[in-house]
């Protein structure tokens, strides 16, 4: 255990010596400061004093829509009720929605997961193939330690870069919306229409947690496949791109399919879960959670047998 220990703090400190590194990191702090800068420009440029004057037209347009639009589809309609019942709330208990909390921008944070899953992208496909680029490869396996135990160190210390990451992301959008707008806005609840119709109140900070975890499960499939990519190459500058251009296109490429029933199967029809959030559609209509669920773990275990056996067998002596 010593020695796993010791494999993980040595992968630790090739990441975190890097330049690259600490880059990365105020690059994304830099990123939530823009993001938070405009949210608060955006909120300042409006003026919200009529907002529930606002409202009620918004109401009464909404329901207009639904007497006369007789061909609406019922999703649509749901959604629209659902929005009317959550503006009566609003007007009810004098909550002006436009104003911002600071859980505002650390929902708006989530967005800016994909950024984290780039970054960090980046140094999983470096992980393997550079050492093969440097040619460190060789210093690497004479130690007593196995291949295996090598490879879950990398696997490891890339997690924890991430992990890293995302505690950073979260903390800074905490703490922008906390000098933004203050505390005022921490016990803010979250509202949502239940099946029963009726508008309920739920923690903010579940909401906020429950938008990240969905983001990490993308963030865990592309770490792991830039994993194994990184295992496949020897060129760390291949791997980074191979891993780079299946990410960014994946998506586009499965909605291209979406007309194919097999396209439910791809990695990246599934690797959305935010797709089984109320409100929201699969890709394909069969699709289920359970069934996105267990296709990534299908694809999670692949990924990670594949990443085993292009390490432990690859020849080095070239």
């Amino acid at each position: 255990m010593s020695s796993m220990r010791n494999l993980i703090r040595n992968e630790n400190m090739k990441i975190y010596r890097r330049p690259r590194t600490w880059v990365m990191i105020c690059f994304l702090l830099l990123a939530i400061g823009l993001m938070s800068g405009l949210m608060k420009w955006d909120e300042s440029r409006n003026n919200h004093s009529n907002w529930q004057q606002n409202l009620t037209e918004q109401n009464q347009q909404w329901q207009k829509q639904l007497q006369d639009d007789k061909k609406m589809d019922s999703d649509d309609k749901e959604f629209i009720s659902e929005k009317i019942k959550t503006n009566e709330y609003y007007l009810a208990k004098n909550i002006n929605p436009n104003e911002l909390s600071l859980w505002d921008y650390v929902n708006g944070s989530a967005s800016l997961i994909m950024l984290v899953t780039i970054l960090t992208v980046i140094v999983a496909a470096d992980m393997i193939a550079a050492e093969f680029s440097w040619g460190t490869i060789k210093l690497l396996l004479v130690g007593p330690a196995s291949r295996t135990k090598i490879m879950l160190s990398k696997y490891i210390s890339t997690m924890g870069f991430a992990l890293l990451l995302l505690l950073i992301s979260f903390a800074a959008a905490f703490a922008a919306g906390a000098v933004l707008q203050g505390f005022d806005g921490l016990t803010q609840p979250y509202l949502s229409v239940g099946p029963d119709g009726i508008v309920h109140e739920s923690s903010m900070i579940v909401n906020s947690i429950q938008k990240y975890g969905y983001a990490v499960v993308s963030l865990l499939m592309y770490v792991t496949l830039a994993f194994m990519i990184s295992a496949a190459f020897r060129s760390s500058t291949m791997a980074i791109a191979f891993s780079l251009l299946f990410m960014l296109v994946g998506n586009t490429i499965t909605m291209i399919l979406s007309g194919y029933s097999w396209v439910k199967y791809l990695l990246f029809a599934n690797i959305d879960l935010t797709q089984y959030i109320e409100g929201s559609s699969p890709i394909r209509p069969e699709m289920t959670l359970a069934f996105s669920i267990s296709m990534l773990v299908a694809y999670y275990v692949v990924f990670q047998l594949i990443s085993w056996l292009l390490f432990t067998r690859r020849d080095v002596a070239a």
